[in-house]
């Protein structure tokens, strides 16, 4: 509801006047350059990476890539140009884990401060950090028009001079290090601004996705989307389930796990499209439709789990 309303308001601002479909560029590269940079630092700096329970984030990791070359695969044999091929890998492979997976999680686990626990590893290391990794050099690979893959290769090496590429450098090395973070009198308003500019980031995204969303014909949109949710939204999930169930898996990890799994797309994607120079229009389409099939998705997918 929360993404559908602020996806509202960001229309009806372009339709006022108040904002125009080229300021979603802009409030792209906010978030890219700046919001995003502060959360990836003061995610990594405060904490060090915990070797327990991690099994499950490996499995959503491994789960990640796997999407990533299904959709890939699928969106090339079914001849789509490399720009709309991106919209479909992004919606496809990366899941909101975080913005829509958290809040559904302390709700469903209201007493249970463990399953919380789990989410933040998986969201962390099976969601994040592939796409703070993987997300500017897939969509700079998508993005590019020449036909050779020299040039979106060399175009993806630009991740490397990034704002982003260098809070995960500082953000590990800190967390590494055991570097003072918030307790330190000095070190403290460096940490207040981050915080503040990271709650800036899913409010900005979403208006930025919303002033890019353009409304496709059903034709247009029809195949990508059954793309995204086939994979996103019912083989992701549904695969998720029994690797948990092969692995023998606590319930509460493989309810956390195939949770986080069903999400719908993740607001990075469009975002990180839009940036540099991708289909974000078709990919805010996608997102937004995805989003809402999912409310029917996710109970599917535990109906047939179990």
């Amino acid at each position: 509801a929360v993404i559908v309303i602020l996806y509202g308001l960001a229309v009806l601002l372009r339709r006022a006047g108040a904002l125009k479909e080229e300021h979603s560029l802009i409030l792209a590269r906010i978030v890219t350059d700046l919001f995003l940079p502060a959360i990836i630092f003061i995610t990594l700096a405060g904490k060090s990476i915990r070797l327990n329970q991690l099994a499950p984030a490996g499995v959503m990791l491994a789960l990640e890539l796997s999407m990533i070359a299904l959709a890939w695969t699928v969106s090339s044999l079914l001849g789509f140009d490399r720009r709309r091929q991106g919209a479909i890998v992004f919606c496809s492979a990366f899941g909101s884990s975080a913005f829509l997976g958290y809040s559904i999680i302390t709700q469903m686990f209201p007493d249970q401060p463990q399953a919380m626990t789990e989410a933040v590893l998986i969201s962390e290391i099976g969601v994040g950090y592939p796409i703070f990794i993987l997300g500017p050099l897939l969509a700079t690979y998508f993005s590019a028009r020449d036909s050779t893959a020299a040039h979106p290769l060399i175009s993806s090496l630009q991740f490397f001079k990034s704002p982003v590429f260098f809070a995960l450098v500082i953000g590990l090395l800190w967390g590494i290090l055991g570097l003072p973070g918030d307790e330190n009198s000095f070190l403290a308003p460096v940490f207040k601004v981050c915080q503040v500019l990271a709650s800036a980031l899913t409010p900005t995204a979403i208006l930025s996705v919303g002033l890019m969303l353009k409304f496709p014909k059903i034709r247009d949109i029809l195949l990508p989307l059954g793309i995204v949710v086939a994979i996103k939204l019912l083989l992701k999930p549904l695969t998720a389930g029994v690797i948990a169930e092969a692995l023998n898996f606590p319930d509460l990890w493989k309810d956390v796990l195939v949770l986080l799994a069903a999400m719908p797309p993740a607001l990075l994607g469009p975002i990180f499209l839009k940036r540099y120079g991708g289909d974000g229009a078709l990919a805010s389409a996608l997102l937004l439709a995805a989003t809402v099939i999912s409310t029917a998705t996710l109970l599917l997918v535990f109906w047939i789990i179990g």
